[in-house]
């Protein structure tokens, strides 16, 4: 069309070019031969009636033209290419106009998206990725009454403004919205997150602020896929808050050496002597004192912190086991487990890495036992074989991590290179006090001694769970009744005095 456009312009130019020309020389003319100056003047009036009509009519036409590339471009502004949906910048502009003339109505702002779009295109293509979105965009169009509003905000982000008339009708219509999402397509599940953001008579919060406070919402239930929408409340903006201060400190915290490592001892059930410790991290804050990990981890697996606080955890642990090396201590025998985030699996080079930092400190990888959880194996399960490989091949000892809480079948440990499976904490409490518990618990350790698995029992605070596990050929075992997690001074002098005790 813009070429098109140039090419009319150019010809229209030519013309009038041409025309003023020939009116003039004629003019010229008309004076030069007073014998002829009529009949040239005749001519003259002639061809500049007609210029000025062919210019009308090429005029016209180019206004036509011009109006629909307004239009057209106006439409670009406004609505999305992919879907046709309004965007965002429409949506904020009809939600003002509606909210002036629709002020007794009540109305809820819901923000969305698609859990693991991303893996959705890489696997998938997309092709499909963009037939998702286009077919959400028809559901939304489908469910929307009059008055009501939605767009694609950026990517797979997606904006509605619904009226509501009380919580159980609200409720009802978003059940059937994602249910009829979720059944889209056969070849892959679609799962989504969405935050609500009930907007009361006497809010004057801006479009941003509604939109802000529906986000919070639903990052509150974000990779939780057992929940899929959740309704803000005013807990959530002081998470918030804290999280933001939280996030503003973490670097600096860091280069402060702020985070320490705390040991909670592992026993062997055979003997009840220390053979071992998790390295567990805990941040001294200047102001707030010792903070536990589920006070920031959760926020670090988020914004992708976590990777830098493993890395550091796994280094300190590889100086303390050099410090006891040097100092001939008896703690040189202590096998030190570290845990590392599943955001560590996009990294092919995680094994190569951490043998640098075990030759930087002359540590043997034996001595380290490194944790992964049972979720994180079995959602990477390609990948992350590759790496445990890689990491065994080096000498690392691999954990599987609060095996049962994501329920795994035990059938899938066959394929996977690991010495150690660590019964979930919450899983072993709650099954060893009943019968069938029970029998649960001494198929899964029967199991692991089959695939010559080295088991762990987390979370152990009573002599009676004891009794079971040892009775049941449990290998180690790890929790409150034997030791709390400790700082290395404590650990150091409460191991040492159990060993002087033997």
């Amino acid at each position: 069309m813009k070429k098109y456009n140039e090419k009319k312009f150019l010809i229209l130019s030519f013309a009038l070019f041409f025309l003023v020309m020939i009116t003039a020389l004629l003019n010229f003319v008309s004076f030069s031969l007073p014998s002829q100056g009529d009949t040239f003047r005749l001519v003259f009036y002639g061809l500049g009636f007609t210029g000025i009509f062919i210019i009308s009519l090429i005029s016209t036409s180019a206004v036509g033209d011009l109006k629909k590339e307004i239009i057209k471009l106006k439409r670009l502004q406004d609505f999305d290419f992919l879907t046709g949906c309004p965007n965002w910048l429409k949506f904020k502009r009809d939600c003002e106009k509606i909210f002036t003339t629709n002020q007794s109505q009540h109305y809820a702002m819901v923000i969305f998206d698609i859990d693991k779009f991303k893996a959705i295109n890489d696997l998938y293509g997309h092709q499909e990725g963009n037939e998702l979105l286009t077919a959400i965009a028809e559901i939304l169009e489908k469910h929307r009454k009059k008055d009501e509003l939605f767009a694609r905000m950026a990517t797979d982000n997606f904006s509605i403004l619904m009226k509501y008339q009380s919580y159980g009708e609200f409720s009802q219509r978003m059940e059937n919205l994602i249910r009829e999402i979720k059944g889209y397509s056969q070849k892959f599940i679609v799962n989504i997150s969405m935050g609500i953001y009930l907007i009361g008579q006497a809010d004057e919060l801006d479009i941003n602020t509604l939109s802000d406070r529906a986000n919070m919402a639903k990052r509150s239930i974000k990779d939780n896929s057992q929940v899929s929408y959740a309704f803000y409340d005013e807990s959530m903006r002081q998470v918030m808050i804290l999280e933001n201060e939280i996030e503003n400190r973490m670097e600096m915290a860091l280069r402060n050496n702020e985070f320490e490592v705390y040991l909670q001892p592992k026993y062997l059930f055979l003997d009840e002597q220390v053979i071992g410790a998790e390295a567990l991290v805990r941040w001294n804050d200047p102001d707030r004192g010792i903070l536990p990990p589920n006070d920031f981890i959760p926020l670090f697996e988020k914004n992708g912190f976590v990777k830098k606080i493993d890395t550091y955890m796994f280094e300190e642990v590889c100086k303390l086991l050099k410090k006891w090396k040097m100092e001939k201590d008896q703690l040189t025998k202590m096998i030190i487990s570290v845990n590392f985030s599943r955001l560590h699996l996009e990294n092919m080079l995680l094994p190569e890495e951490l043998l640098a930092i075990t030759s930087k400190y002359h540590i043997d990888p034996k001595m380290i036992e490194i944790e992964l959880t049972e979720g994180t194996i079995f959602d990477n399960d390609v990948q992350m074989v590759e790496i445990m490989n890689h990491l065994k091949d080096f000498g690392f000892h691999i954990s599987i991590d609060d095996f049962g809480r994501a329920y795994s079948s035990l059938n899938t440990l066959k394929n996977l290179p690991a010495d150690i499976l660590k019964l979930d904490k919450a899983f072993f409490s709650e099954s060893s006090d009943n019968d069938r518990g029970k029998k649960i618990i001494t198929s899964m350790l029967n199991m692991a001694k089959d695939l010559d698995l080295i088991t762990v029992a987390e979370g152990v605070e009573t002599q009676e769970q004891v009794d079971f596990l040892k009775e049941k050929g449990c290998d180690i075992a790890q929790g409150f009744f034997y030791a709390k997690p400790m700082n290395v001074v404590e650990f150091e002098a409460f191991v040492n005095k159990k060993l002087k005790s033997v």
